[in-house]
Parts: structure tokens; C-alpha cells; sequence
């Protein structure tokens, strides 16, 4: 993915003194902004808020071939915030981006932030023990669909949508009762 830098933010990173700071954002209906920092941070017009809930960013990956990125985004499920927000919201193809940015020594974001990721939401999985919880969400480029053949269901309504007046499905329920699927 092709990125423009602004000047201030390639001088802040030829700097020897730099904090870098990731920036999470999910578009649920409430989004989701969080940050790893150790402070809220103020950045895009929005403020991302500081959570020890964020546990880990996989790495972002990129290359000159065609593949579809994929990343996971692990939260603490202790307090149940993010474990109940997955479990009562409709989180497929929810959009998440990632950005980087670099900070001054009092927080403020040093030119513009840095769009590393930006994909839908694909799965999620909660792992509960004895002594921790975490939520791991998979996170995917909007290609990750492009090769996925949609079916149709083989009943007479759905028939009628694509062939009107053709009854070849009015008696596929019957048919199938004969079939001896895997049987010798």
C-alpha cells in the first residue's frame, strides 16, 4: 500500500528521541478507539483512549504479491468489556484500522498518523482459564471474500427468482429419498 509521510513525521522519525504509539480504531455503532499508550491520546480529530485491555497487535505484513493480509488483535477478556461487546453486536465485516504515530515528550502526535491496516473484522475467539481471559479477533483485508463462490439454495422459491415459471425444484425433497448417500 502505497503511503504519503508527511516532513514532520519522517524528521520525528530520523529523531533519536521518539515514542511510537499505535492506534486502534473499530467502527462498531459506538466505536471502539483505543491506543497502547500509556495516556489517551488525541489524533485524527478524535481522542483514542488508553487500554490495558489491548494486549497484542500482531505484526502487520505486507508484500509486492497478491495475498490477502490477515492479522490478529488480542484484548483482555477480565473485565468482560470486549468479551460482551463481540458477544452482543454483529461484529462480521465490521471495519478496524490501525494506525502508527509518533509523539512529542508531552503526547501530542508529531505530523500526521501513519495508516497501517485497514480491513473487516472476520472471526473471534474467547479463551478462558483459571487465571486469564483473552479475546482474539481475526482481522482481514476487504479481499478476503474476492474468491468466495456464494451458493443458492436449492428450493423452489430461490429457483423462481433466477428462472420464473421453471418447477424443477417443486419436487427435489421427494427425489432425495432415494439417494443411498454412502451407503453400499
Amino acid at each position: 500500500m502505497t503511503r504519503q509521510i508527511d516532513a514532520a513525521t519522517i524528521a520525528a522519525l530520523a529523531s533519536d528521541n521518539l515514542n511510537m504509539v499505535t492506534l486502534l480504531q473499530i467502527d462498531f455503532d459506538t466505536p471502539i478507539k483505543v491506543t497502547n499508550w500509556a495516556r489517551n491520546v488525541s489524533a485524527l480529530s478524535t481522542t483514542f483512549l488508553s487500554s490495558s485491555d489491548l494486549l497484542e497487535i500482531d505484526q502487520v505484513s505486507e508484500s509486492s504479491e497478491l495475498q490477502i493480509n490477515s492479522l490478529n488483535l488480542t484484548f483482555s477478556g477480565v473485565s468482560q468489556t470486549f468479551v460482551a461487546l463481540f458477544l452482543t453486536n454483529d461484529y462480521i465485516d465490521v471495519r478496524t484500522r490501525i494506525w502508527t504515530a509518533v509523539l512529542d515528550n508531552s503526547d501530542a502526535v508529531i505530523g500526521e498518523p501513519i495508516l497501517l491496516f485497514d480491513g473487516r473484522i472476520t472471526g473471534y475467539g474467547i479463551t478462558d482459564t483459571n487465571d486469564s481471559s483473552t479475546v482474539a479477533v481475526e482481522v482481514a483485508s476487504h479481499w478476503k471474500d474476492f474468491d468466495k463462490t456464494n451458493g443458492r439454495k436449492t428450493n423452489s422459491n430461490t429457483q423462481q427468482l433466477y428462472f420464473a415459471g421453471d418447477k424443477g425444484f417443486d419436487f427435489a425433497s421427494e427425489s432425495v429419498k432415494d439417494i443411498k448417500w454412502g451407503k453400499d
